[in-house]
């Protein structure tokens, strides 16, 4: 009876934050149907669900469309977040030098899983719909962020990013494991990640590694933008702004 609660507890918290990944910037509102049906669980759970994490803040209900969206509690996360990683801290006059001299939005990233998550973000005067915010999730593979990481990591770690799978998310997403191998060796030595089109079509990002002193990269730094204004005209010139960046960091770290 004990193991039974305890493993309905763990399901109930995974509900909870898988709840939670479903909101993004292009749905900032879901209501219970959506959340229930994205789930695979019943409406009644979902509302459960919905109550607990409404009396906690986490998320709000609009009482004129009954849809429910992102709540207050979570904007406290961003603190927390930033009190558990130094490096926003440090990071910031940097990336707000690298915004202005780029014209282009700037990160800092964490490796996570097979994921990497943004853990500060500047934005430009300009920015596009990247779906990028702090606390969010993407593919490293697939990312400049991700694989200026990854190639640093051991090939075990490798291995078992590859092993779960290289899904396309556009025409020009690296889906051959060789291919990415070659594309990470190559990050490796010239110390810079530049991803054309593989997350989002029509975007561009270029990042750089931050190593800590003893050679260990856990974060990166990338500024995405358009194609328009990524190109092969500005592209060299970009990079070194992001390297310098990165140099400027790790000196601080």
């Amino acid at each position: 009876m004990e193991v039974r609660k305890t493993r309905t507890s763990f399901s109930s918290l995974e509900n909870a934050l898988r709840l939670l990944q479903l909101f993004s910037m292009d749905e900032t509102e879901l209501s219970i149907t959506d959340i229930s049906e994205r789930l695979n669980i019943s409406k009644s759970a979902a509302h459960r669900l919905l109550q607990t994490l409404k009396s906690e803040g986490f998320v709000k209900k609009d009482a004129k469309t009954n849809l429910y969206s992102l709540g207050a509690s979570l904007l406290a996360m961003r603190k927390i977040i930033h009190s558990r990683f130094p490096i926003c801290q440090i990071a910031l006059p940097f990336l707000q030098e690298l915004v202005s001299l780029s014209g282009e939005s700037a990160h800092i990233a964490t490796l996570h899983g097979a994921d990497v998550i943004y853990l500060h973000k500047v934005e430009c005067d300009h920015p596009i719909r990247l779906l990028s915010y702090v606390g969010k999730k993407n593919p490293a593979f697939c990312t400049s962020t991700g694989q200026a990481i990854l190639a640093y990591q051991p090939r075990e770690t490798i291995d078992r990013i590859i092993a779960r799978g290289l899904p396309a998310f556009t025409p020009r997403t690296i889906t051959s494991p060789s291919t990415l191998l070659e594309k990470l060796a190559q990050v490796k030595q010239q110390g810079y990640a530049i991803s054309r089109e593989e997350l989002h079509e029509g975007v561009t990002s270029i990042s750089a590694p931050i190593p800590h002193r003893n050679g260990e990269v856990r974060y990166s730094v990338s500024i995405a933008g358009p194609i328009q204004r990524i190109n092969d005209r500005s592209i060299p010139h970009l990079v070194q702004l992001v390297m310098q960046t990165a140099h400027a960091i790790s000196a601080k770290l």
